[in-house]
């Protein structure tokens, strides 16, 4: 099975496995090698990602804002995580990511891409979605979306040439 394929039936599985509530009000995509979910901001969304550089399969939910936001979700979550291995099972940790990044996640051996496979992962992506998201909702509350900082480009670009005096 092509991984376009794979993935396409993880979107499409987990949506259909969703209840009708949480279906209809996320946005997803995918993007070649990953899979991501998320309700009201990209910054905590669920994913599904595809590393063959460690023949794994990663199922988890994001943490991808500033460090103080990203760890703030960490710390509520630090409280939920006895319902959420009751619930999506003990292979699913919480952790520091990165310098700025957390997740809860589990991963699973990189097999051949088949429909069985997708099937699973579905699965278990959907009851991560509706263990997490009620979580989410409550503490998105008392958890400040962070501000959007783009930083200004320099004027002078790469491609940009100077006009020669």
């Amino acid at each position: 099975m092509k991984v376009g394929d794979f993935m396409a039936r993880v979107h499409d599985e987990t949506l259909a496995q969703l209840p009708a509530k949480l279906r209809d009000s996320c946005t997803a995509r995918v993007r070649f090698v990953w899979f991501q979910v998320h309700f009201h901001s990209p910054k905590v969304h669920y994913e599904v990602w595809l590393t063959r550089k460690t023949e794994r399969i990663e199922i988890g939910l994001h943490f991808e804002g500033p460090q103080e936001f990203s760890y703030a979700w960490a710390a509520a979550f630090a409280e939920h995580m006895a319902e959420v291995q009751a619930g999506c099972g003990p292979t699913f940790e919480l952790e520091e990511w990165t310098a700025s990044w957390a997740r809860i996640h589990e991963t699973i051996p990189y097999d051949p891409p088949s429909e069985g496979l997708a099937d699973e992962i579905a699965s278990r992506l959907a009851r991560l979605i509706t263990v997490c998201q009620p979580i989410v909702e409550a503490e998105r509350k008392r958890i400040p979306e962070p501000v959007n900082e783009r930083k200004v480009k320099s004027a002078k670009r790469r491609w940009h040439r100077s006009a020669k005096a």
